[in-house]
């Protein structure tokens, strides 16, 4: 299907400079970006009306391509599909008409269909052997998905390029959790009905634990490649990524003996992964003699943190844990900086990763530590993959990150070891091998080794960029 172009228009009765001034400040278009040149993250959204989650604005993430103060901007966006948005300023007699103009390709159709409800699963193809992708293309949590799918396309590129799955072209199919569980629930099932043998699920634990309960009695093995609070074993469920254990293990102790420090606060999501993470760093914390004298939780989508900034700064705490993810870890960050919190306290973040990072601003996340098994450029190790995805298409793109590359990892693996099997593999068979600590040999075509197994990263950002400590 060839690209359409979709235009729609505003009309304001301010003059053109007024109108451009309201879009920078935030107040037109929701837009955030700490800096509008080209080459900055950014995220807009788009009204598009009626009720429900249907008609919630439409939030594109991406770079800015192009700027002429006062008259347009252009976008080129990730998310929740590849397009590039342009805004123009016209005056229109007394005031203002404002023409956006957005490039709409499939993926953007088929994303539209299913906002409004209209996604049915597709059609079985016994010629294909089918895998799911759930992933945040909308919502909260797009923000550090946004190179995942791009990460799994080229994954699933290279199988073909080897063959396929005996013989059978290797075919993604992606879900789109919109940052909610229920919506999530929903996506699995139609990846389920559309013929996937395998899920993977880049989304946040929420989400995943409605995957699973969704693929109960069902014979797809679903895979959770990021970071997570581990759980129960189960013969469906494969579980990959940094554990909170491992990166606070790593963290807490190397900032407190960093800054001299030994009174925490923490800040976090009401959903298992921020519960199963604070307990983890409560017993860090009382391996190492500290105290925490807060414990936050907020619910998934919230954009006001002052009186979580107030109980902070009255609590005394010197060291701030954050385990909030995507957008709200942006807004956070951003907020504690304009409180002058960050002068006075130091922060470990276990969701902060490079899209994030982008998203949140130069002199808002320096300083800021957070513990990964990977960083975008920090060893050869990953070089040969990093100049592949680079590769893929000119202009900005969002940073890889340990999210996306787990992912890409982990689809590699999947394949492999099909290839290599001679025959179909039960789902129990598969589980095994794909939790085996030798699956996988992380930052080449071989695999990463079970998360019990990698070593933790740590990298403070600086100048909008992190550097290993």
């Amino acid at each position: 299907m060839a690209g359409l172009s979709v235009t729609a228009q505003l009309h304001l009765s301010q003059r053109p400079a007024a109108v451009f001034q309201s879009f920078l400040d935030g107040d037109l278009l929701d837009l955030e970006c700490t800096r509008l040149v080209v080459g900055a993250a950014v995220s807009v959204s788009l009204p598009v009306g009626g009720e429900g989650t249907a008609g919630m604005p439409i939030t594109l993430l991406g770079h800015v391509a192009a700027v002429r103060e006062g008259r347009s901007v252009a976008i080129v966006h990730h998310q929740p599909w590849r397009g590039r948005l342009t805004l123009r300023f016209l005056a229109d007699g007394a005031g203002t008409r404002v023409v956006l103009e957005s490039s709409l390709d499939q993926d953007g159709v088929s994303w539209l269909a299913h906002k409004r409800g209209y996604g049915p699963p597709e059609p079985l193809r016994p010629d294909r052997h089918r895998i799911g992708l759930l992933v945040s293309k909308s919502g909260s949590a797009a923000v550090f998905a946004q190179a995942t799918e791009t990460l799994a396309q080229l994954a699933v590129d290279e199988i073909n390029a080897d063959g396929g799955i005996r013989g059978l072209p290797m075919e993604l199919l992606i879900g789109d959790d919109a940052s909610d569980s229920l919506t999530g629930s929903a996506a699995t099932r139609r990846l389920l009905h559309s013929g996937c043998r395998i899920i993977f699920a880049c989304v946040t634990s929420a989400t995943f634990n409605a995957a699973a309960s969704a693929l109960q009695d069902t014979d797809v093995l679903l895979v959770h490649t990021v970071l997570n609070e581990g759980g129960r074993p189960s013969a469906s469920i494969v579980r990959l990524g940094e554990r909170p254990l491992a990166q606070t293990r790593a963290g807490m102790p190397a900032l407190m003996a960093e800054t001299d420090a030994r009174t925490w606060f923490f800040v976090g999501h009401r959903y298992s992964w921020s519960y199963g993470a604070h307990w983890a760093a409560r017993r860090v914390a009382a391996e190492n003699n500290a105290s925490v004298l807060g414990d936050n939780y907020l619910p998934l989508g919230t954009t006001d943190f002052s009186s979580t900034i107030a109980a902070i700064d009255e609590s005394g705490a010197e060291l701030i844990l954050s385990t909030l993810v995507g957008h709200d870890e942006v807004v956070f960050e951003q907020q504690c900086f304009d409180a002058g919190l960050r002068s006075r306290t130091r922060t470990l973040a276990l969701v902060l990763d490079e899209a994030t990072q982008q998203l949140i601003g130069t002199s808002a996340a320096d300083g800021v530590w957070a513990a990964f098994a990977y960083f975008q450029g920090t060893t050869d190790t990953y070089r040969d993959l990093e100049g592949r995805y680079n590769a893929l298409q000119v202009g900005p793109m969002p940073p890889m990150s340990s999210l996306s590359e787990t992912t890409y990892e982990a689809i590699v693996a999947y394949g492999r070891i099909l290839a290599t099997a001679g025959a179909e593999l039960d789902r129990e068979t598969l589980r095994q091998r794909l939790d085996s600590p030798t699956a996988v040999a992380r930052g080449s075509r071989q695999g990463f080794p079970n998360e019990c197994r990698r070593g933790i990263v740590l990298a403070e950002s600086h100048h909008g960029v992190f550097r290993p400590l």
